[in-house]
């Protein structure tokens, strides 16, 4: 295609081609194109410019002529008008300077070298695309496709025609996004599934680990009451130690199934303080040693209700975004306050950052950088899917758009505020949990009713350790227990009828057959049993609504849960 363009365009521009060239110069006229009008006092052009006059004068591509003399190598001879309302340089403009100078200086070297390597009789042909910088300095994606013409009198001269790939690349980039997005979702798929596995499997330590220390801090508790303080008392605190690591273990597992999205969406009333406490402590590994964390939580915030992995994600992002604007380093903070929009500081907020929200009670949440800040422009398209100022596999393109969806679906608003040279801030505004930040002491929780007298729990776990956890845990607080390593022994019991069983706690995922499956089959021997679930994984979507123990589980939480369903009769049926 190159050479067919190329022998055209000699031919057209050849002294006896193209049907002629018109000496009278009328082919084209006015100020944005060259032409024979020499009104400017300059001098008329000569019989090559004359014929790329006729000939590129109207086209509807981009078309100039530039010397190859040694004295003005790159100089404009011609222009159509094409070309000129592409830059936004007229052609006296324009006439007589360096065509280089309009190529954004990245690129001007590289085609330095190749047009002075058709000055040396390398090459005749030039192929390639550039960025073009226009009169009012916006940046185009070109592609040039230029031909040595070598008239039998004159100077040879380069004609180039110049096409506005703008579009293209913009489609190129955005494809380029694209697979890189649909690579970090394979990524993030793989991720989840090793995660998942390796939550499961950790899960079940940590509920070993946690209720035998509870169990031995009860023993140690007494032992302190009726023996010797001096001697048990350290022991009782080695033991709460154990119990409070034992607790940040599950908060870390759960953030790793956040990261890699392996849990569903589950608003629930959140603590922000005891989340961002959280949050703070995996961060200060995230964002490195040269950028300085600080955490200023307010006093006494109110409950939230939102899903918590999606709300660290929020604030993870953010605060990665904060990381990659400070690569030299600086800090991020991070403060929470109560907000009530209904009676406030008239200074605290402005009416454009509460405007959407219903006046209420709200929990406000601010990531602060010390970073270069943002223009207007960019800080104003920030929360846009796919909008990006980060280059290479930094560009992520959905961080903050998802930020955005989220505390849009918690009932919330969303807003930045950034200026160069003066860092960001994201701001999210949560809605306060129902009853939150009331004056008024509503009546005191029920204690948990006692457990049900000799009721018997069949406890399925394919771990042995689980098993006999959950048997010593159920057995000191009154109840007969009996356990199953597997379905098959579980259903050889539940098939002798005058064993009795009031509630089957089983895991969801063991070898032979699926939880759900596993259920269905007790029905058919034990139906309307109770049934409560003990589990590691995300649940299936059908399985949603049953009644569901998650690992790792406290020792109050297992107990709790229990006497909640023989006690009230609240256990539901699988599926």
């Amino acid at each position: 295609m190159a050479q067919e363009e190329s022998t055209a365009l000699d031919e057209l521009l050849a002294p006896d081609g193209g049907g002629g060239a018109a000496s009278d110069g009328g082919a084209a006229s006015g100020d944005n194109t060259a032409s024979g009008d020499n009104t400017d006092g300059s001098e008329a052009p000569g019989a090559a410019e004359q014929r790329f006059l006729q000939a590129f004068s109207h086209a509807p591509f981009g078309t100039i002529m530039t010397s190859l003399a040694a004295g003005q190598p790159n100089a404009y001879l011609a222009a159509n008008d094409a070309y000129c309302r592409l830059t936004g340089y007229s052609w006296r403009e324009m006439k007589g300077s360096n065509f280089l100078a309009d190529i954004h200086p990245e690129e001007q070297p590289a085609l330095e070298v190749t047009i002075q390597g058709i000055l040396a009789g390398d090459a005749s042909q030039i192929r390639t695309g550039a960025r073009l910088v226009k009169k009012d300095g916006e940046i185009v994606f070109v592609h040039l496709t230029g031909s040595v013409i070598e008239p039998p009198e004159g100077e040879r001269h380069l004609v180039t025609f110049i096409e506005d790939a703008t579009a293209a690349e913009q489609a190129r980039v955005e494809i380029r996004r694209l697979e890189h997005e649909l690579q970090q979702s394979h990524r993030l798929e793989s991720l989840g599934q090793l995660v998942g596995g390796i939550a499961h499997d950790f899960n079940n330590l940590l509920a070993v680990i946690g209720n035998y220390a509870s169990l031995a801090r009860d023993e140690v508790s007494a032992a302190e009451a009726t023996e010797s303080a001096t001697r048990w008392e350290p022991v009782r605190r080695d033991m709460e130690q154990i119990e409070e690591a034992t607790d940040r273990a599950k908060r870390l597992v759960k953030h790793l199934m956040a990261f890699a999205r392996r849990e569903q969406t589950e608003p629930v009333l959140v603590d922000l303080r005891q989340l961002v406490s959280d949050v703070v402590r995996l961060l200060g590994q995230v964002l490195g040693d040269h950028i300085h964390l600080v955490s200023r939580p307010g006093a006494e915030l109110w409950q939230v209700e939102a899903d918590p992995g999606q709300l660290e994600q929020a604030i993870i992002s953010i605060a990665v975004n904060a990381r990659d604007a400070m690569p030299t380093g600086g800090q991020v903070t991070i403060d929470t306050a109560n907000i009530d929009t209904e009676n406030m500081d008239a200074d605290r907020q402005s009416a454009v950052d509460l405007a959407g929200l219903l006046p209420g009670r709200y929990v406000e949440l601010r990531i602060s950088d010390t970073g270069a800040g943002m223009d207007e422009v960019t800080a104003g398209r920030a929360f846009e899917p796919f909008y990006t100022t980060k280059g290479g596999d930094q560009a992520s393109g959905l961080g903050l758009s998802a930020v955005h969806r989220f505390v849009a679906r918690a009932g919330g608003k969303a807003w930045l505020r950034s200026e160069p040279g003066s860092g960001t801030t994201v701001t999210l505004m949560l809605p306060a949990a129902p009853g939150s930040g009331s004056s008024e002491t509503g009546p005191a929780a029920a204690p948990p009713e006692a457990a049900t007298p000799h009721a018997t729990v069949l406890v399925v776990d394919d771990e042995a350790a689980i098993r006999d956890v959950v048997h010593r845990v159920l057995t000191r607080a009154g109840y007969r227990v009996m356990t199953a390593a597997g379905q098959a022994q579980a259903m050889g019991l539940l098939r002798e009828p005058g064993v009795p069983v009031d509630l089957l706690l089983t895991d969801v995922v063991m070898p032979g057959m699926t939880g759900e499956a596993f259920v269905a089959q007790v029905e058919t021997v034990r139906p309307g049993i109770r049934v409560l679930f003990m589990s590691g994984y995300e649940l299936p979507g059908a399985m949603t609504g049953s009644q569901v123990l998650d690992k790792p589980f406290s020792r109050a939480t297992l107990l709790a849960k229990v006497n909640q369903l023989l006690s009230t009769g609240l256990g539901e049926k699988s599926g």
